[in-house]
């Protein structure tokens, strides 16, 4: 299968699966998208809640005081007993009563005051007067309790103060204090959802929670379907305007508190806050205590800002999901490369996260946000695996091709920039030096040998020869372009130069060394009865067009151009001035300075009319060759 039908069915794969975990997420899928919008309510930051909800806490500076005053012998009345949990009774009353008198509009007791006072008679009697003078301002908790290893909603048990509901106006003033039980991956659902959702739902009867009565004693209604809305949490605890209960239940303290007037018209939450520690609601600002949240859902059904996840439909927050991941795939399909692929991965990265974010805090909306983000990370390795894999290919098919002319370190060389290694193979003009060698005498040597029967021995020997050859023009850095018969032509300066003279300085030493190489061959078949070869060489310098060159079906990389031509004419003209080593006045000059070379006239050269023409001294001195692209 072609490499685009594979991008393209993997991307489809992607986009599949991106609407699938969209819409219908799984258990752990659930986890991890609930952490990412825990992490977006983080970066949101805290916000301010509604003034109008106020909470009074039994915290621990109320127990402290309380426990002073035991200590020190002159108790107060309004201090008797709240130096210790449970508190009395009658202290709720008083609290409640100095709060409404403060000018709130209702009052929330977040106890359940579950029988008879264990402080007696007198206790319960307190409270119920206190209520009765408040009537209908003040919202009492009830409970839902579940039996031990009962499945929810099997054998509930409806707890509630019976002794003071009459005294406040019937069940009205009650309202649960029970939430969802957590679930992996569930946001934490407003208490409505409990009773509204979950009772009916096991054939009970539905239940206000605590949070939607004291909405209704103070003539407030909620902005929001509050069953189907998730807590919006504001911030760590202690985020709503907060009163410690002794400073209310303090006449002198109370009658001078700067926050006092702030408790006209608001809506206000009682209830003990020690020693939440792990005992507490997590949430992405910590935990909260219950009172907390309890004042969390108040503020967020009269503010109407809860969360919900948009849209609300399974199907349509898949399509939400998958949409960017498409659009993505689509663009990349219609234009490949690399570096478009990546940018439209990371500007829809950066679309849906900022819409997300953006959703979250302006319209306390949850958008499918892992889903497409994750998406679109898999199609950004996809994307560059995928270019990876055509780099490696390329450079492969580049080092086999570089690898049949010049030396591994060329190669090297020449890859670690493949951009402009396709530029090398598709055409440019350098300026070169050509060398062409050829063997002598060897159309009379083949014809002679193919009749004696020794074709065999004629391959051999020229494989050898042209192997050495081979050698020799890989040590001196020169690339082998091609082989005509028992002819071979080399170029130096193609396809990466080391400089204009150190390439025709290397030439020529080449060549040198070239007939040395056949010296030393011509010893070796000497003494295997072999007869000896002999060569001449041709080498010229300028301007060539360098490239692959051929058919579709049939590629060489080679040098075209005069400079070529010169170089196998100059070669041919060595066996008529009988010299084994013939260069042009370019490659004289450029060496003149290291090699001393010798002018041998200027004799006509087919099509190019008289040349001059040089040659080496016939006892140069010995020389290294240089390292290849050295």
């Amino acid at each position: 299968m072609k490499r685009p039908a594979v991008i393209a069915l993997a991307s489809g794969a992607i986009v599949l699966l991106v609407g699938g975990l969209g819409g219908w997420p799984l258990g752990p899928w659930k986890s991890w998208e609930r952490g990412l919008e825990n992490q977006l309510v983080r970066w949101r930051g805290p916000r301010q809640p509604p003034r109008s909800v106020m909470v009074v806490a039994i915290d621990d500076a109320t127990l402290q005081q309380g426990a002073w005053f035991e200590g020190h012998g002159a108790m107060p009345d309004w201090a008797r007993g709240i130096g210790t949990l449970p508190w009395p009774r009658a202290s709720y009353g008083q609290l409640a009563s100095r709060l409404l008198e403060a000018g709130a509009d209702a009052v929330a007791l977040n106890v359940v005051f579950e029988g008879s006072s264990s402080r007696g008679f007198a206790d319960d009697t307190a409270l119920a007067r206190s209520l009765a003078s408040q009537r209908g301002k003040v919202a009492l908790a009830a409970e839902m309790l579940e039996p031990q290893d009962a499945q929810v909603g099997s054998g509930l048990t409806l707890v509630r103060p019976e002794r003071f509901m009459t005294p406040v106006g019937g069940s009205g003033a009650l309202g649960l204090t029970n939430t969802l039980p957590a679930q992996a991956g569930d946001p934490d659902r407003h208490p409505e959802a409990y009773g509204r959702r979950l009772l009916p739902a096991n054939g009970l009867k539905p239940q206000p929670s605590l949070a939607a009565t004291l909405l209704q004693l103070g003539g407030r209604s909620s902005r929001q379907n509050d069953p189907a809305m998730a807590l919006d949490f504001y911030g760590p605890e202690g985020s709503f305007t907060r009163l410690s209960a002794w400073e209310v239940l303090d006449p002198a303290r109370w009658s001078r508190h700067p926050l006092r007037g702030s408790l006209k018209n608001a809506l206000v939450v009682v209830g003990p806050v020690v020693s939440q520690g792990e005992a507490g609601n997590p949430t992405p600002f910590g935990n909260l205590s219950g009172l907390e949240l309890l004042a969390t859902a108040t503020a967020n059904s009269l503010a109407g800002d809860g969360l919900a996840p948009w849209p609300t439909t399974a199907p349509w927050r898949a399509l939400l999901a998958l949409a960017p991941v498409l659009l993505v795939a689509a663009l990349g399909l219609w234009r490949g490369g690399i570096g478009w692929r990546l940018a439209l991965v990371g500007a829809a990265l950066v679309l849906v996260v900022t819409a997300g974010f953006f959703a979250l805090q302006r319209s306390h909306r949850w958008l499918p946000l892992l889903a497409p983000a994750s998406g679109l990370v898999v199609l950004g390795l996809l994307y560059g695996g995928d270019a990876y894999l055509q780099e490696e290919r390329e450079r492969r098919r580049l080092r086999r091709t570089f690898e049949r002319y010049v030396a591994p370190s060329v190669v090297a060389e020449i890859l670690s920039d493949p951009k402009a290694a396709d530029g090398i193979l598709r055409g440019r003009v350098l300026r070169v030096t050509v060398l062409f060698s050829d063997l002598k005498g060897f159309t009379q040597l083949t014809r002679q040998r193919t009749l004696d029967g020794q074709s065999e021995l004629l391959v051999s020997q020229l494989n050898e020869y042209l192997g050495e050859m081979v050698e020799v023009i890989t040590a001196h850095g020169g690339t082998v372009d091609k082989f005509i018969g028992d002819a071979v032509m080399a170029v130096f300066g193609s396809p990466v130069s080391r400089g204009e003279q150190q390439e025709a300085l290397a030439a020529v030493r080449c060549a040198r060394a070239m007939r040395e190489a056949l010296e030393r061959l011509n010893l070796g078949w000497a003494q295997r009865d072999i007869e000896p070869l002999g060569n001449g060489v041709g080498l010229a310098s300028g301007d060539v067009v360098v490239g692959q060159i051929g058919s579709p079906r049939r590629l060489d990389f080679t040098v075209i151009g005069d400079t070529v031509n010169l170089a196998s004419r100059l070669e041919g003209l060595t066996r008529t001035l009988e010299v084994p080593v013939l260069f042009d006045q370019v490659t004289a000059d450029l060496v003149r300075d290291e090699l001393a070379p010798q002018s041998k006239g200027s004799p006509p050269v087919k099509g190019m009319g008289p040349t001059p023409v040089f040659t080496l001294p016939e006892s140069p001195p010995a020389s290294p060759p240089p390292a290849p692209g050295g």
